[in-house]
């Protein structure tokens, strides 16, 4: 009985270990892949990776288990790995687009799941990418989820990659002061309103601004 314990439990140790080495072999695929996407699109690289750390802040404040805040912070950055299938003419076009042309800027979510496969283990990261354009109030893209329809994974990165896509500078616009994003968040522009978010994760943000402020410019000044 007691050899027959000692075996099971070496292959219960082997499994273990197999199973830790799958998951950094998907640790490392997603991290090559954000890679290809910050050097594919070097306006939005830093973006890529703040997106992944306020994303996993996010995730910590709402208070979701520790495995899926560490996955959200590893895929979030693949939250527009699409868009390197979308055709540069459009992807860096300095001023807006046609309505043909986001259409066709909009496909790259359709990309992401694509690119992202149909693994288990990447649930969470095709969630993201293909839900990240959603909008609480259903007036997003693709599907036009609404409310709680939309993973929470993907509530989360959406005002993460708003909030930093307001302070990041781009060819077609300045970079937006913490307090000047907040106003666009929390009043409107005509374009962002605060009904496109989760109401949750937008609480957090209000009641934990300065921090949300301070984690960004310490994750910006590394770079």
């Amino acid at each position: 009985m007691l050899a027959m314990n000692k075996a099971l439990e070496n292959s219960f140790n082997k499994l273990l270990e197999l199973e830790r080495e799958i998951e950094e072999s998907y640790l490392s695929f997603a991290h090559q892949l954000s890679v290809i996407a910050e050097s594919y699109d070097e306006t939005t690289g830093n973006h890529i990776e703040r997106v992944g750390k306020l994303s996993a802040w996010f995730a910590e404040k709402l208070g979701l288990e520790p495995e899926k805040i560490n996955k959200i912070r590893a895929f979030a950055p693949l939250h527009d790995i699409g868009k390197i299938l979308v055709p540069n003419d459009i992807l860096n076009k300095p001023g807006k687009l046609t309505d043909e042309e986001f259409e066709i800027m909009k496909k790259h979510v359709e990309y992401a799941g694509k690119l992202l496969g149909d693994s288990e283990y990447f649930e969470i990261a095709r969630n993201i990418a293909l839900y990240h354009h959603e909008k609480y109030d259903g007036s997003g893209y693709l599907k036009g989820l609404k409310g709680e329809e939309i993973p929470i994974e993907a509530r989360i990165v959406a005002l993460a990659d708003i909030y930093d896509a307001l302070r990041s500078e781009r060819p077609y616009k300045k970079a937006l002061s913490h307090e000047e994003a907040l106003k666009i968040i929390f009043e409107g522009d005509g374009r962002t309103k605060p009904e496109h978010f989760d109401p949750r994760v937008l609480e957090i943000l209000r009641e934990n601004s300065e921090e949300i402020k301070r984690v960004w410019e310490e994750i910006n000044n590394r770079r």
